[in-house]
């Protein structure tokens, strides 16, 4: 690895907290609940987390209610989408070299892209109406 010329290495994570608000600190989008790029994800829960908190704010005189309602909306929603990680993680990022070479034949011998797969977690949530 010291003597190549292309290495590269990086980490794929996610942000899995108990709890998404401290006090008068809530937390949205990748600070709270980051569902890794292999998602595809990321901006859709960031806008509707902010969505959900403003509105919970709105319809909440007290921060902590609100905040508890926010989490208590996001959550199965934002847990639905941080599982799809699991999908095809190790095709994209194979561990053995086999698993390399059998992943780089097969892109070299695509004519086309794969059809798009309906995942039913990207429309889950029904947003709230808020006032």
């Amino acid at each position: 690895m010291r003597a190549a010329a292309d290495l590269f290495f990086d980490v794929v994570s996610q942000i899995r907290m108990t709890r998404w608000s401290a006090g008068r600190v809530a937390l949205v989008g990748d600070a709270a609940y980051a569902p890794s790029f292999l998602t595809g994800q990321g901006t859709s829960l960031a806008l509707v987390g902010a969505y959900v908190l403003a509105g919970e704010l709105a319809a909440h005189p007290d921060h902590a209610e609100a905040f508890s309602a926010y989490e208590r909306v996001m959550r199965p929603y934002v847990t639905l989408n941080q599982a799809l990680a699991g999908d095809g993680d190790t095709e994209l990022f194979p561990a053995t070299d086999q698993a390399l070479q059998q992943r780089n034949a097969a892109l070299r011998t695509l004519s086309t892209l794969p059809a798009d797969r309906a995942h039913a977690e990207y429309s889950a949530l029904t947003l709230p109406g808020y006032p």
